[in-house]
């Protein structure tokens, strides 16, 4: 059964796999003037290189958007909800489910397993729930990132309401003439936005817990590997970053593949 883990829309010779577009519905949204709130994917520096998020919410803005945040807010959220799983040692080894890929390999092919999945939302639901406390629980939420799974993520989530792909933005950039200009890098912006990256995850923890054992984990097949000594027994006591990319977010299956 398929994980949505993106590889047959990159690799089809035929190009007979695609991934669906959700622009119409979001243009919909903005001329019926509903407000539309952005979370952004840390992982659009590997699109938009030069940018920095103040250039990209202005960017974005000019789309129609009421207001832009990164979602490494919701990942520093979700950081401290895996320290705090660590520190009650009630589970002997824990998934990390920031991947939704990850959680449909566990569910559909390792039911056995899904007990280690940490019961925490990822980062994308963790902010937009964030959101809609703050701004109100009327507003949408948009998801902007790199990723297929997202979208089967969202249909079943009561926080996010649509994600669209990088491919789909720089698209809808070029449409409309929109232009993303260069901006100062800001060294003093939070540690959650590694959350993209391999490893990623453990890089925003205190990993000084003696009774685990930490390790980053990334592509479908390592992943199937750990899950399988995860199974057998060989792997005990363990707080496991998983990503079903190489590279984990940062070489998702919908960044923008003319950048």
């Amino acid at each position: 059964e398929c994980i949505l883990c993106g590889h047959c829309t990159l690799v089809c010779p035929q190009n007979a796999k695609y991934i669906r577009s959700d622009l119409d519905r979001v243009r919909d949204w903005l001329a019926r003037g509903e407000k539309i709130y952005v979370s952004l994917a840390p992982s659009y520096v590997s699109v938009f290189p030069d940018a920095n998020i103040k250039k990209m919410s202005a960017a974005l803005l000019k789309l129609g958007f009421t207001h832009v945040e990164e979602t490494a807010i919701g990942a520093g959220h979700v950081s401290a909800q895996y320290a705090a799983l660590m520190r009650e040692h009630k589970m002997p080894n824990i998934i990390t489910t920031a991947c939704p890929t990850v959680v449909l390999l566990v569910e559909k092919y390792y039911p056995a397993l899904v007990k280690y999945l940490a019961p925490v939302l990822s980062p994308m639901c963790a902010h937009a729930k964030m959101m809609r406390e703050v701004y109100g629980k009327r507003i949408k939420v948009v998801f902007i990132g790199p990723c297929i799974s997202k979208k089967a993520e969202a249909d079943e989530s009561p926080y996010v309401d649509c994600v669209l792909t990088f491919e789909e933005l720089s698209a809808w950039f070029e449409k409309e003439g929109i232009t993303v200009e260069a901006g100062e890098d800001h060294t003093e912006e939070s540690r959650a936005r590694l959350f993209p990256t391999t490893g990623g995850i453990l890089r925003t923890m205190v990993c000084d817990d003696p009774e685990y054992t930490y390790m980053a984990i990334d592509g479908v097949e390592n992943c199937i590997n750990a899950l399988e000594d995860i199974k057998s027994g060989k792997m005990e006591n363990c707080f496991v970053e998983m990503s079903a990319c190489f590279g984990s977010c940062i070489n998702g299956p919908a960044m923008d593949q003319g950048q």
